[in-house]
């Protein structure tokens, strides 16, 4: 590597890293480490065992010290790599180059903050509040401007009724931000003029907005879910559009990108469907009685990557589950009416602030130009290794609130 690739890369990391703690919710409102590298173990010990009784003759309780043997191995890697062509780099007005990488950071950001974000929802042991702020409710939680102070004030409760003292957080949507600045616009309420006149900050270098004394985030890498009905067989030109990636529905491929071959039956052509979109649109498939689809372009392919999009076909139910760490538009054009997405649902982020632990190692990032053979330009390449945990002393600590 040349004097001046080492400098560069240096820069890019720092200023990559730099990008990745001020962007990231989960650093904010979770405890970071940015040392631990390999096997890290639970640092969360059991609650002691406090007597209480008369001074003459009374014999005090003796408890047992222990420590969950959780661990956590610090091995998720985040990574983006993408070819620039000497022509490019040498001609733009610009550091292309770093300016890739420092993108990368970011986007590196977005993925981690997702994968955080989505813990409470799939961790054991931690309540999820749906309908009414009932743990376990099927149906999610309608928000909205009258109801948002609700949801707040029953999260609050959920968690203060488990002893917390911490300092409380809230990671929300674009959408229950606006429930909630709506909300105060219409009651007026004198603490909150600062958030009427200005709003809810959705960068994390300023802190959200502090609601019964909840400290209000917003972030578009909550999980979302969604039901789409397809019991219908789609007609040639319908679409389906997820985040703003378009998939076409045709009878025979034409080469076009993101095309989804009409297959022999309803069933076959949801899975193609399905399958296309566990590959990120990536995977293209020659055409045959059930099967077919075209790969999406690379500025689409990477859209649906960062999400995480997970996608999974009922045919007895007939319908696609479609789960992303962050919250996306939806539409389609189906020709039967009655195939349609239902209303989404949302998974907020509850908790004392610190009850998630992100590991995220200064050590664990690295930039690379690698040259491509038979290829003018460079490959650039970041990763940053990661991983994050709620552990089982903090369990009771965090929610997950469904809500639509």
């Amino acid at each position: 590597m040349s004097t001046t690739q080492d400098a560069r890369k240096k820069f890019t990391i720092a200023s990559a890293q730099e990008n990745l703690y001020s962007v990231n919710v989960a650093n904010v409102v979770g405890k970071t480490d940015t040392d631990k590298m390999g096997t890290v173990y639970n640092p969360y010990t059991s609650t002691p065992v406090v007597s209480d009784g008369a001074v003459s003759g009374a014999a005090y309780a003796v408890g047992t010290y222990s420590a969950d043997a959780d661990s956590l191995q610090v091995n998720r890697r985040a990574s983006a790599s993408e070819h620039v062509d000497s022509y490019d780099w040498k001609s733009v007005d610009f550091g292309l180059l770093g300016d890739r990488g420092m993108n990368m950071g970011k986007g590196i950001s977005q993925v981690i903050d997702g994968f955080v974000l989505n813990l409470p929802v799939t961790t054991a042991g931690v309540a999820v509040l749906g309908d009414g702020g009932v743990d376990g409710a099927a149906a999610a939680w309608t928000s909205s401007s009258t109801v948002i102070d609700d949801i707040i004030n029953t999260s609050l409760q959920e968690i203060e009724l488990e002893n917390s003292y911490d300092q409380k957080f809230m990671v929300v949507s674009s959408y229950e931000a606006n429930d909630l600045r709506q909300y105060l616009q219409t009651t007026g309420n004198m603490v909150m003029d600062e958030v009427i006149r200005a709003g809810i900050p959705s960068s994390v270098t300023s802190l959200g907005t502090t609601f019964s004394g909840v400290k209000v985030f917003q972030s578009n890498n909550i999980t979302q879910e969604v039901v789409l009905g397809i019991a219908t067989q789609p007609t040639a030109g319908d679409t389906i559009s997820v985040a703003g990636v378009t998939a076409t529905f045709v009878a025979s491929l034409t080469g076009a990108a993101s095309e989804i071959h009409i297959t022999a039956s309803v069933d076959a052509t949801a899975a193609n469907y399905t399958a296309w979109l566990n590959s990120n649109g990536a995977t293209a498939v020659a055409e045959g009685t059930n099967t077919g689809a075209s790969a999406a372009s690379n500025e689409d392919q990477a859209r649906l990557s960062r999400l995480g999009v997970v996608a999974t076909h009922s045919a007895g139910d007939d319908e696609i589950t479609i789960t992303t760490k962050g919250v996306v538009k939806l539409a389609e054009t189906l020709t039967n009416g009655s195939d349609v997405f239902a209303a989404p649902t949302r998974f907020l982020v509850f908790g004392d602030m610190g009850s998630i632990n992100l590991y995220l190692p200064t050590a664990g990032m690295d930039y690379e130009e690698k040259s491509v053979s038979g290829k003018a330009g460079v490959e650039l390449y970041m990763e940053q290794f990661y991983n994050a945990v709620i552990w089982t002393g903090m369990k009771l600590r965090v929610l997950a609130v469904k809500v639509n």
